[in-house]
Parts: structure tokens; sequence; C-alpha cells
């Protein structure tokens, strides 16, 4: 006989077998998740050491072993890193982007900003609204009211949006600056902000193959600038008696599966070569050796200074660009030559024979470096630098004087500081920047309470809920600071009622006009942070019932049917009645 699985019902308070009800059981594990990001809020966050802990044993004397371990205040790093057993940890993770699992994500294909936030909204949103559902009042209705605030939300964005042509400030230097704040440059934020307004003015909105940061442990933070190009950090040139450096240099990129390198063609299994005699080999020899020689005469009547391969060079081609004075450089990422096709503007040629001046991209110069000792090995690392692309469609910044926790948090960081810049030039409805340091979360709130009269009595509850989580948020962001939250908040709300502007400026606290401080958010962020938090409230509010689909008993051993007793008294219907079927 098969199992059946078990049915269990958590919305039931009456209930004496269950202790937790729903909604509130999940309200209390996003609780619970919430407080390891409620210190990473804001200019003076913290971070949080995560510890990678193998099991080892259930006994109390077991000794805590650490296979890894790493330092963040980002809060999509933490979401990702956390080992979440409850199921709401999964929504968390997938409400702040694409699931991907294992180790299927590209660096820079997605760039998530304000995780912190949208967690901590969402869990305020929940808090608030457990008074509500002891109240009586349905989740539904607190739904509604939620969504109803968030249109406010939405508005008052729209109406409090600065464009580049507003001339009102907020630069794409303070948005970057503003994304950096909180996080490991120190001095240096002012200069990594510059830089990342530069690329941003460069590219745009960021993504895999039109933004890379390379990072390297030699120098100093103050070391660090903008390639206008590609950095080859895993390459380098094949030959000694290569050129290491040229200048005023055309570039050739050779891509594709079958003939991105130069190498002599595989020859294949059941290939065989009748000799007559000794010379037959030599023929053979003397062919390859022609067609080498011709295609590396077509390079050169090109005009090409640099070959770049996705697939490998023999050293017969090797020696051949050498003598013509050819840098070359071999297996090289499929991404990364889309990076140089990118900012050199070459194409990338998918046969050989199709090699013409017209594919060859430019760059004021390609230099190979050595710039420092690998560990535990002898030789030093050696990277390959494209600059000087004239009106590059992708660049790259260079970070010098990184390394240990650093070396992995920091291109993180510059991606949202790009991004930032990005979106805060944008020109559209829904795009531009609003003050920063809770002054646009004070002002909202404000609306809304305003806007909460106009509705029923039930919906006003939930909306006067909404605008108390806004302000939370603020509070997060001065208690972060050493600030007493309830004295700063109160002098915030007083101050931005005659100027929406007004907002806490930390570290310094004071109480100020943001825009002239330069503290600015990008509305798309801010935009992302509300509707992710509230979408989520919404969807744990809604969930009132768990079903623990657990098979109990002994499963059915492979090629038995699963069915078993039905098709028993089928097969005994047809042998009485001669019938084909119990249907009959």
């Amino acid at each position: 006989m098969e199992s059946n699985p078990t049915v269990q019902s958590g919305g039931r308070p009456d209930d004496a077998e269950h202790s937790i009800t729903f909604p509130h059981a999940n309200i209390t594990a996003i609780d619970a998740i919430s407080g390891v990001f409620r210190s990473t809020v804001g200019p003076q966050s913290m971070d949080v050491l995560l510890l990678d802990t193998p099991s080892t044993g259930t006994g109390g004397d077991t000794e805590l072993e650490v296979d890894d371990y790493a330092v963040t205040g980002d809060g999509a790093h933490l979401l990702q890193s956390l080992s979440i057993q409850h199921p709401v940890g999964e929504l968390l993770e997938r409400s702040i982007g694409p699931y991907r699992p294992g180790d299927t994500d590209i660096d820079g294909k997605d760039i998530f900003d304000g995780v912190s936030s949208k967690v901590l909204f969402a869990n305020a949103l929940l808090t608030n609204s457990i008074d509500l559902l002891e109240q009586g009042v349905h989740p539904q209705e607190i739904v509604s009211g939620f969504k109803s605030s968030l249109k406010v939300a939405e508005d008052t964005l729209r109406s409090s949006c600065i464009t580049p042509e507003g001339n009102q400030g907020g630069t794409a230097a303070d948005a970057a600056r503003t994304a950096l704040t909180g996080n490991d440059f120190g001095k240096m934020r002012d200069e990594i902000a510059d830089l990342a307004a530069a690329a941003a003015e460069e590219i745009g909105e960021p993504n895999e193959r039109t933004f890379d940061v390379t990072t390297v442990r030699h120098g100093s933070i103050r070391d660090s600038r903008l390639i206008e190009g590609t950095v080859l950090d895993r390459n380098t040139v094949v030959r000694q008696d290569m050129p290491r450096r040229v200048d005023d240099a055309s570039v050739l990129l050779l891509g594709g599966h079958d003939q991105g390198g130069l190498q002599d063609p595989d020859i294949v299994d059941d290939f065989e070569v009748e000799l007559e005699s000794p010379e037959t080999i030599g023929t053979f020899e003397r062919m390859a050796a022609n067609q080498r020689r011709d295609l590396v005469d077509q390079i050169v009547q090109a005009g090409t200074d640099v070959v770049v391969t996705q697939m490998g060079i023999n050293s017969h081609y090797q020696q051949l660009l050498a003598d013509h004075g050819i840098m070359a450089i071999r297996r090289v990422h499929p991404r990364n030559l889309q990076r140089l096709s990118l900012s050199t503007g070459a194409n990338v040629v998918k046969a050989n024979h199709d090699v013409d001046s017209k594919h060859l991209g430019r760059c004021d110069t390609v230099v190979e470096r050595e710039i420092e000792q690998r560990k535990h090995r002898r030789k030093h690392r050696r990277i390959v630098i494209f600059e000087g692309c004239t009106d590059p469609d992708s660049v790259t910044m260079l970070l010098c004087g990184t390394f240990g926790p650093l070396e992995s948090q920091v291109p993180r960081q510059v991606r949202k500081a790009v991004l930032a810049a990005a979106q805060s030039t944008r020109d559209g409805p829904s795009e531009g920047v609003v003050p920063g340091g809770g002054a646009t979360e004070m002002a909202i709130a404000r609306r809304i309470k305003r806007e909460a009269k106009t509705h029923d009595s039930k919906s006003q509850l939930a909306m006067n809920e909404y605008a108390s989580a806004l302000e939370s948020l603020v509070e997060s962001l001065v208690a972060n600071a050493g600030m007493d939250p309830l004295a700063t908040v109160a002098d915030l709300r007083r101050a931005n009622r005659t100027d929406s502007n007004v907002g806490v400026v930390l570290p310094e606290g004071d109480i100020t006009d943001t825009l002239e401080a330069g503290v600015v958010d990008t509305i798309p962020t801010k935009k992302n942070v509300y509707r992710s938090g509230t979408d989520l409230a919404a969807l744990v509010l809604r969930v009132d019932d768990a079903i623990d689909a657990t098979f109990e008993g002994n499963t059915v051993d492979t090629g038995d049917a699963i069915y078993q007793e039905p098709a028993e008294q089928h097969q005994e219907h047809v042998e009485e009645t001669g019938s084909p079927t119990v249907w009959e």
C-alpha cells in the first residue's frame, strides 16, 4: 500500500496540537533574521563576521573549526551567505533579485543595492502588522493599506525627483559617494566616487561586459584609476622576445570555437596517409608552413600590432609573429574578448581567413606589467592593460592596495557606486535622485499620514503603520551612528515639515539640507526598497497555513505498480466479465 503525506495546519490557534499560528510564525522568523542586517545600514554601519564552520559532531566539547571567513557589511552578500533553514529565508533571498543556484553568478551581471534596507523595511511592516492582527484587522485589509501607501510613496518620489537638467544639486559623484558611504574606502571615498562617476559617463549603467573591476595588492588605494579600456589579469604575452609595450596599437581579436586561435588543423581519427616516399612527409610539412606564413602575412598586411586569441597559439605561429614584432596574447576568456571588442572597437573575427584591417580596433597603449609576486610562487603576477581607447563602451576600474576581505568586497561596492552614478544622470519619470539622509522617508511618511485620513478606518491603521515603518529606517540609520534615535527622529520630523530636503548628514549628525551636503539617493534604488519590502510583507501576511508533505511509511520499490491494489481489482473485473474496461 502506498504511503500518504501527513498534513499539518498552523492556522488554527484553538488547535491543541499546534502552538504556532500564521502569519505570526513567519513574522517571528523574519524578525530574527533582520537582526543580522540592522547594524549594516548607513554611513556609520558595522560589519558582520561570517564563519564557514563544517559540522564536526554534536558533542558539547567539540572544538570550533573554521574553513573560511568573510567580513562584510553588504546586505546581498550577507543574505546569500547565511544558512537559513526556515522557508522565509528563500523568500528573502529571491526578493533581492534573480535566483542563481550554485556558482553560476557572473561578476557584475547582477548589482544589488539597498538589500539591508529591504529586509529591515519588510520586517518593520510585518512587526507593525502584529498589533493590527491582534486588533482583528484582516490581513487582506492590511495588505490593501500597504498597497495604497506604496502608491503614495511612488508619487512622492516622482514629485521629489531631481534630474540632471534641474540644476538643484545632486551630481553623479554625490550619488556614487552616498552608495560608497559606510564601506572600506576611508578618506579615498571622494576619489573613488569621482572615478565611478567618470565610468558611468562613459558606459551608462554597468553590466558584466561594459564594466570590470581588477584588484591588485601592490601599491596604495590612492594609486587606483579608471582604465578607458580593458585589463587582462589572467593572460600574458606568449613569448619573451615579443614587445612588452605597443603604442598607438592596432588590435586583432580572433574568437570562435573552431578557429579562435592560431593553430594547425587537427587531424581526424580516421585520417590515413599512404607514403610513397620519404619526401611526402616533407611535402606535408612545407604545405603547413606555407599556410602559417600566408596567414601571418595577411595579419601583417592588415596592419596588426597586437593579436588576441580565444584559443591557443602554437610555437610556429609564435615565432612568425615575434619575427614581425607583433605582440600575441592567447587563451583569453570570451567575456574579456567581448570587453576588448567594446573598448577598442574591434570586431571578433570568427574565421582566420577573414582577417582584414576593417576588423581591427585601436587603443593608445598596450602594455604588460609585472605587479606583484604570486602567493606561494616564485614568478610575479603580470597583467596586460589596453588603455587610451577612444569613446570606449567598456572600461575597467584598477583598484590597488586591496587584499584580504577587502579584495573580495571592494568590486561589489564599486559596481554599486557606478550604477548609482548612472541612475542619477538618466532623465525620465522614474530616474534621477532624491534627498538622502532620511529626508525622503520623513517626507513620504508625512504625506502617507495625511492621505490616510481620506481612507476608511482599517486602511487608515495600516497606512499609519506603513509610515511608522519608513521612520524606523531613519531610526536604524542614526542608531548605527551612535545617536539617540528617538530624539533625532523627532527633531528631523519637525525640521522636515518646513523643508523636505532636510535630513541627517552623517557622521557629523547635523540636521540640514542634504542636497547642499551632497547626500542623495537614486530613485530606482528607493523605489526598489519600497516595492520589495511591501511585496514581501504582503506575501507573508497572506500565508495562514502550512502543509508538511513528508511521506511516512515505506515507499514503493522501483518497477512496482504505484496503484497496485486498484490494478489488481481491475484485472479481476476483466477476468470475471470479459469486459476490456471497468467503465462499461
